[in-house]
């Protein structure tokens, strides 16, 4: 046992998420999905253009980051309580 030879520990390299079109399918889903919240919800909608092309890049953050995320939403929470 190497109790004072440390092996290196490996390195992580961050790889970029993949970028890729939907498929028919999925353009179909997510459709079906914002016609769903439309029929749901009465509140009226704006009449602004939409670009037809969907493109989904998903997000991958670290515990760190989200741990940051939580605390900035806490804060700006905290903050917009004690406005009112």
């Amino acid at each position: 046992m190497a109790i004072f030879n440390k092996t290196p520990k490996p390195v992580v390299q961050m790889a970029a998420a993949p970028e890729e079109p939907e498929t028919a399918g999925e353009i179909k889903h997510i459709e079906n999905l914002s016609s769903d919240e439309d029929q749901k919800s009465e509140v009226p909608q704006t009449s602004e253009p939409t670009d037809p092309k969907y493109v989904e890049v998903p997000v991958f953050l670290s515990q760190t980051q989200i741990n940051n995320m939580i605390i900035e939403n806490n804060i700006m929470l905290k903050q917009i309580i004690s406005n009112m």
